[in-house]
């Protein structure tokens, strides 16, 4: 991973957090890898019942979705 791909990455995230869409329940958003490359990973509640507001790729960043339930303290 170079600092360019870093860098686009970072720009996605701050793009996706700006436009999340209405009824999704975004618990989280990082960097991680898909395959060797610098991906988007963002973390739900739950799957939307319709994805197709998701976008697959922001910018030419390929997005990440994972559904991890609600999150408690311990």
């Amino acid at each position: 991973m170079d600092e360019k791909q870093l860098e686009a990455v970072r720009r996605a995230k701050a793009r996706f957090s700006k436009s999340v869409p209405k009824g999704i329940d975004v618990l989280g958003v990082g960097i991680g890898v898909s395959g060797s490359a610098p991906a988007l990973k963002v973390n739900l509640r739950a799957a939307p019942k319709d994805r197709s507001s998701l976008p697959e790729t922001i910018d030419g960043v390929k997005v990440i979705y994972a559904y991890v339930g609600k999150i408690t303290p311990r």
